[in-house]
């Protein structure tokens, strides 16, 4: 009898290790299979779908691998190709993808974009609710406001943004804090105690012996410190600069995780961007919160402490959102969402994309030299010799700008801007159909795939995604997209012959939460800030090669690249 009970203790435990052991291969298959299954059967869905040519089409789902999650891991990992990718084989300007068990249709015609943003038939606000809520943390403003107030929140943005008193506002400002501070964009101290923030971040290294005119310095951290340093300055005053270190860095960390956050990855995921983004989204919160606290007591003449006691120079944009916060009787934990997000969504194009135009221009000589020489009436960099001064040490240089005939008399450096932001921007608009809407493709769109034009029907209540990068990348359009070549966009008039910078079809593809990113703000900015650098710096390769301009790493809005560009800068004057 012993003997068995010890044989079936002896059978059970092999069967219960032979299970054990088969677990996770067994789950693997059944994982596998269920992949090849659900990419099958979509397949033939996606084939076999019927189209009544008397009527506009639906979009035809693309093809998935994933169950529930459909195209969101391809999303995730590299949004541009994925959506390029569909583009070719679907060979439709509008077509499915299977996000989190949700059908969206993206478009990707000019034409059909253009409709949509210019509709009135279209919402915006899934986009900026789950942007809120699974970026920015938002658990109040979305859930606790209806729709009159949500939509009041962000609609004031762009008002704003596009008013005559604000543009001005923020040309002064930009043009009087780039001449102040240009010309320490490096300070050549040896001490951390004694650079700027800005410079902190850049890592500046001078050379033990030899030219000590010349340091090296990362430059992506450099510029994007800088040009983040001076816009939040503008827009939050000074006072929240001094008091809030720390919330650039913060911002930064935030930006480098915004997909894997946007499509609601949890916090206790394993993935080291996703807690590091929770983290620095954590901390802006509460700096928002503090910040929003201490102007409302300013705003009612109760000392807000010592930290943040001087808050005039805050911007009016950031005063009256605000005040429209307060009149909504949100809260400062329950506001901060909405402060952050605005932030962010001023501050990441102008940061990038000025660091973008930065290292092609210094990257081609001879795109250098003209647009220099463009400038170089309304861009004035200078140093007084000593027996100028008549003291026996250099007097520091000087920067003077006038922006305003930048901006309408050097079409080329315009241009710059513009295929900077073609080139390293690759936005994502969301929208959701409050009625039933019929897109056409163009004659021009129909003629490039040689069809005649296309209609399609997105129904009431459907999300539709609006990518703008595939437009941006394609060679029917741009010819040889992948190069940097301003030119594309100058335009000469048949009349005067003069020669002017013109958008073209690049103007209507920026979406941004709460504006189109093509505003006057972030042009303004961004040119601003290059045109002094480029006049008053030389920027060098560290190996004595001609500078490389690096690679991207897909986020969102404007790309990163992939790595840091260490570089030699000097004074060009």
């Amino acid at each position: 009898m012993e003997r068995y009970e010890t044989s079936t203790h002896g059978l059970v435990q092999a069967v219960h290790d032979g299970t054990s052991e088969l677990i996770w291969p067994m789950f693997l298959a059944v994982v596998v299979l269920s992949c090849i299954a659900t990419r099958l059967i979509t397949g033939l869905q996606s084939s076999q779908h019927e189209q009544d040519p008397t009527e506009p089409r639906t979009a035809r789902l693309a093809p998935y691998w994933f169950p529930w999650m459909g195209h969101g891991v391809s999303f995730l990992w590299n949004h541009v190709n994925l959506f390029t990718r569909l583009r070719d084989s679907m060979n439709e300007p509008v077509f499915g993808v299977y996000l989190r068990g949700i059908k969206h249709d993206t478009v990707v015609s000019p034409s059909m974009i253009e409709s949509i943003l210019s509709s009135q038939d279209s919402s915006s606000a899934p986009a900026l609710d789950q942007a809120l809520q699974n970026v920015f943390g938002d658990r109040t403003l979305v859930r606790n406001l209806n729709m009159d107030h949500n939509r009041e929140i962000s609609d004031d943005v762009p008002s704003i943004l596009n008013r005559g008193p604000f543009v001005s506002e923020a040309s002064a400002a930009f043009v009087r804090l780039a001449q102040q501070n240009t010309p320490n964009l490096v300070s050549f101290c040896r001490s951390p105690v004694d650079q700027a923030p800005w410079e902190r971040s850049g890592l500046v290294k001078l050379p033990e012996t030899g030219d000590q005119s010349i340091c090296e310095v990362n430059l992506l951290a450099l510029v994007r410190g800088f040009v983040g340093h001076i816009t939040t300055t503008f827009l939050m005053g000074e006072a929240f600069v001094e008091a809030f270190p720390g919330a650039l860095e913060n911002l930064w960390t935030l930006d480098n995780n915004f997909v894997t956050l946007f499509v609601g990855t949890p916090r206790w995921v394993p993935l080291p961007g996703a807690s590091a983004g929770y983290a620095a989204r954590d901390r802006l919160l509460h700096i928002m919160a503090v910040f929003y606290r201490a102007f409302t007591a300013w705003d009612d003449g109760i000392d807000p402490g010592i930290e943040l006691r001087d808050l005039d120079d805050v911007s009016e944009l950031v005063k009256q959102r605000m005040r429209t916060f307060r009149k909504l009787e949100l809260s400062p934990a329950g506001s901060a969402a909405g402060h952050v997000s605005l932030y962010w969504d001023l501050m990441e194009h102008t940061t990038k994309i000025t660091f973008w135009m930065i290292i092609h221009i210094f990257a081609d000589p001879a795109l250098l030299k003209d647009i220099r020489r463009e400038i170089a009436p309304y861009v004035k960099s200078s140093r007084p010799s000593r027996q100028e001064t008549g003291f026996p040490f250099e007097e520091p240089p000087k920067l003077a700008l006038d922006l305003e005939k930048v901006l309408t008399l050097c079409p080329l450096f315009k241009a710059c801007y513009y295929e900077a932001m073609r080139l390293h921007s690759a936005g994502i608009s969301f929208r959701k159909m409050e009625t039933d809407v019929t897109l056409s493709e163009s004659t021009d769109e129909a003629a490039y795939n040689l069809t005649e034009p296309r209609t399609y029907r997105i129904r009431k209540g459907e999300k539709a995604i609006l990518f703008h990068g595939v437009h941006h990348h394609d060679f029917r359009y741009f010819s040889n997209p992948d190069q940097y070549d301003p030119l594309r966009f100058i335009v000469t008039d048949s009349a005067s012959g003069a020669k002017r910078a013109d958008a073209r079809t690049l103007t209507p593809f920026a979406d941004g939460l709460y504006s189109s990113k093509s505003n006057s703000f972030t042009e303004r900015a961004t040119l601003a800030f290059t045109a002094g650098i480029v006049s008053m710096w030389e920027i060098k390769s560290t190996s004595g090669k001609s500078l490389a301009v690096p690679g991207h790493k897909t986020t969102w809005g404007a790309f990163r690249p992939a790595k840091d560009v260490r570089v030699k800068m000097k004074l060009a004057v």
